[in-house]
């Protein structure tokens, strides 16, 4: 298979590589995945909140459904669902993640920029080039 990459390319996507590795946000995300994954109380309720899922499942599949049952296990999925979402250990993973990726989308849409000579669609029209595929009759009448 022929290498697609040149030895200059490999090496000018490493360091762009380290620099993101090295970035504080990158940085946070990691710990907060870290803290996130050996949450032991978090990975209980994930564990509670799968088995009721899959409880739920099966009372659903019955010819006969047991109602009662049925509101008592959404109940609890309901109650697992909020303290997992907002115990500290997620919420900060999340906020961690979407800064983390808000940073690798950076990257990747300036890279496109210096390879296309375009930006990324903004879905604000004033920003756009003549040939951005968001563009529309519609759009421009809007902004007018």
């Amino acid at each position: 298979m022929t290498e697609l990459l040149s030895p200059v390319m490999k090496e000018a996507t490493e360091a762009l590589a380290k620099m993101i590795r090295e970035d504080k946000r990158y940085i946070e995300y990691k710990k907060a995945a870290e803290a996130y994954n050996n949450d032991a109380e978090i990975i209980r309720m994930i564990t509670e909140y799968n088995v009721h899922q899959t409880a739920l499942t099966e009372e659903y599949a019955k010819k006969e459904r047991e109602d009662v049952l049925i509101e008592s296990i959404q109940k609890r999925i309901d109650a697992l669902y909020e303290a997992i979402t907002t115990a500290d250990s997620y919420v900060n993973f999340v906020r961690a993640k979407e800064e983390s990726d808000a940073l690798v989308k950076a990257v990747t849409d300036e890279l496109d920029f210096r390879i296309t000579g375009r930006r990324a669609c903004t879905h604000d029209c004033s920003s756009c080039h003549a040939d951005c595929a968001s563009k529309s009759a519609e759009h421009d009448s809007a902004d007018n």
